[in-house]
């Protein structure tokens, strides 16, 4: 009989052998990868249990924990996730039930917060626009018309944890005035740089505003009517984050009455592969949609599957992950 059972319900990568490697060092470990049982693996509540109910830990991408799954898992002491946020787990449910929930939080912050500051400058500069221009056979100066410089213009960020953090490094060289919205956001000292104001503020005051803040109830639609209406008219948007945080619907009304002049978003509403039928497609020259890219690089990925098997192979070993939320 095994000692431990390790499932692995779904990912998307090429393959799991760095994890594994990782993992077979647990004495008298059993690996399930029901990628290989079924197609794209499991990720509903009945495929979870079927294979984990008596799994000591699972690793996940896609597939819903759900609070019936939870309820299902009888040895499970942790459930990692290949990602920074785990909006696909009841993380209520699983700290009820004594279950860690383990996330990878600084695997791609070097390449979200480049993907938000190339979105500001490819809406700014409208890089995009004056290539494709150019191809259609349309080019035309006044068809890029006004652009500012960016030193001048005020940045917002709304939240400010590792990824809008970064960004706010990255944008100390350019000399912008950057404000921010985060109440928990408490070492600001070693931020002089950066105001913290209240949103209403943040709002008002930013030519560029970027979205940063994690996916969860109080948090979905943050970004919604009552907020666009606080804007500056012509504001730039961008959101690397989760698309759940805007209203799509609030933000195309505020795109035909000219509130956001230039939207650069990496994540939508939709999921992943809808992107293509998005209404948003229909301001080709002012949104600028990147189809959920900004958290790859090789680089990344390496560090994703390797710190999802740590915390797994630390949970088990030590009783602590590398990282829990």
């Amino acid at each position: 009989m095994p000692k431990c059972k390790v499932v692995f319900t779904d990912y998307y990568y090429p393959d799991n052998d760095t994890e594994r490697k990782i993992l077979e060092q647990l004495d008298g470990v059993q690996l399930v990868d029901c990628t290989k049982i079924k197609e794209g693996g499991v990720k509903d509540e009945q495929g979870v249990l079927e294979y984990g109910a008596d799994a000591d830990a699972l690793i996940v991408q896609f597939a819903r924990i759900s609070a019936k799954a939870i309820e299902g898992l009888n040895r499970c002491r942790i459930i990692s996730r290949y990602a920074i946020g785990v909006d696909n787990i009841d993380v209520t449910a699983a700290k009820e039930k004594g279950i860690v929930v383990a996330n990878v939080p600084d695997y791609c912050i070097e390449e979200v917060s480049d993907t938000a500051i190339a979105h500001m400058q490819n809406c700014l500069r409208k890089v995009s626009l004056s290539n494709d221009m150019l191809h259609r056979g349309q080019w035309a100066y006044e068809r890029i018309r006004p652009l500012h410089r960016f030193a001048t213009l005020t940045v917002g960020l709304i939240a400010f944890g590792h990824i809008a953090r970064r960004v706010a490094e990255k944008l100390k060289p350019y000399g912008n005035r950057i404000v921010t919205f985060d109440p928990y956001f408490q070492d600001r000292q070693h931020y002089g740089w950066v105001e913290f104001l209240p949103l209403e503020d943040v709002l008002e005051q930013a030519d560029i505003l970027s979205v940063h803040a994690p996916l969860n109830k109080e948090t979905r639609h943050l970004i919604d009517r009552d907020q666009f209406g606080m804007m500056k008219k012509g504001v730039i948007l961008v959101n690397t984050s989760r698309g759940e945080l805007i209203s799509e619907e609030a933000l195309i009304d505020a795109l035909e009455n000219g509130t956001v002049a230039l939207a650069g978003l990496d994540v939508l509403e939709s999921p992943d592969t809808e992107y293509g039928q998005s209404a948003l497609l229909r301001f080709p020259d002012r949104v600028f949609i990147t189809p959920h890219i900004g958290w790859y690089s090789e680089e990344s990925v390496r560090d994703l599957q390797r710190k999802t098997a740590l915390n797994v192979y630390e949970m088990l070993t030590k009783g602590e992950p590398l990282y829990s939320v």
